[in-house]
């Protein structure tokens, strides 16, 4: 079986309940647990958790938001966004030459 290389990346924003006693960590630690779950940093602003996730499709991301991220206790909203294209990381800027075929659509 050959394996898929190209990974879809996807951003999530995770507003919680904190448990008592024990604030986000509690959560946290077992988000951490998920091997789709690349990072997990505690944020301010509007929303708790950023998370950044990645898997074989979209599909494969949205069953884990669906059936593992929204079943967790105190969960009460989340927002997910899928990379499109890369243009730097770490310092390193990507060719901003596209070799994108797709058709253009014109209204």
């Amino acid at each position: 079986m050959e394996k898929n290389l190209e990974l879809i990346t996807a951003y999530i924003e995770l507003r919680v309940t904190p448990t008592s006693g024990a604030g986000f960590d509690k959560l946290a630690e077992r988000i951490c647990q998920y091997p789709q779950v690349k990072s997990l940093r505690l944020m301010s602003g509007g929303y708790d958790f950023a998370i950044t996730v990645e898997g074989k499709d979209i599909k494969d991301i949205a069953m884990f938001v669906s059936e593992k991220l929204s079943t967790l206790g105190g969960i009460v909203a989340t927002s997910t966004h899928f990379e499109l294209k890369k243009y730097k990381e770490d310092g390193v800027i990507f060719p901003f030459e596209s070799d994108d075929n797709r058709e253009v659509i014109t209204l």
